[in-house]
């Protein structure tokens, strides 16, 4: 007489496989998802940095359109970034490089009602790894008030980094992060970067925005981790 497993047996053991399953799959998802994130924005980061390095010795910040005409931004942006980077297009103030209705981490909309999905008179473009950029200028006060950076310069910029263009979930703190140069040093730094350590923690909450959570990513070794 052969010995076999018995039907109560294989049930019980294909119910414990699911149930090791349904544990584990969700979580290795979860940790792939953030592998490509993290690998995609410092990749995107050092693209941006290059960029703005080359820009900037060329006079970019100098020389930046202050009164949001979109003919002169075009002409600057043309004049100054497109030698220094490869991208799949360009929009100027108009849809097709950015995705509408980004998301904040306490779940409120981002986006203005303009047609950009990112924000009026603004220029955003697609890099050749499928990330949406998206950019726009703003006054020291804004710098400090609004993404937590502190500057000499009068003027500077702020990008707008989706990891995987349109695909979601689009929200910042998540798949979007900020980006924000400063000119004295000719470097990036995270939004926030200038903050305390709860302020920023505060903010890269449920509860907040999600502006801060690159310097998060960042002094955590670039590494992407679950908001709570």
């Amino acid at each position: 007489m052969k010995k076999a497993f018995t039907l109560a047996e294989i049930l019980i053991t294909l119910a414990i496989i699911g149930i090791v399953a349904a544990m584990t799959i969700p979580t290795l998802i979860t940790k792939l998802k953030n592998q490509r994130t993290e690998a995609i924005l410092k990749e995107d980061y050092s693209i941006l940095q290059q960029m703005m390095i080359s820009a900037n010795d060329e006079g970019a910040i100098e020389n930046l359109a202050k009164d949001n005409n979109m003919d002169a931004m075009e002409s600057w942006f043309k004049a100054y970034f497109l030698p220094y980077i490869k991208v799949a297009h360009v929009c100027y103030d108009e849809a097709g490089c950015w995705s509408s209705n980004v998301k904040k981490l306490n779940n409120t909309i981002k986006s203005a009602n303009d047609i950009t999905g990112c924000g009026i008179k603004t220029i955003s473009f697609i890099l050749n790894n499928g990330s949406f950029v998206c950019m726009d200028d703003y006054d020291k006060n804004s710098l400090i008030n609004l993404y937590g950076v502190e500057t000499s310069s009068t003027l500077s910029l702020v990008f707008y980094v989706d990891t995987n263009g349109s695909k979601q979930p689009n929200m910042i703190g998540k798949d979007i992060f900020i980006l924000v140069f400063k000119p004295e040093t000719g470097n990036f730094v995270p939004a926030g970067n200038d903050l305390s350590e709860d302020k920023v923690l505060k903010d890269c909450s449920e509860s907040g925005t999600g502006y801060f959570c690159l310097t998060l990513v960042k002094n955590r070794g670039w590494k992407v981790f679950e908001v709570k």
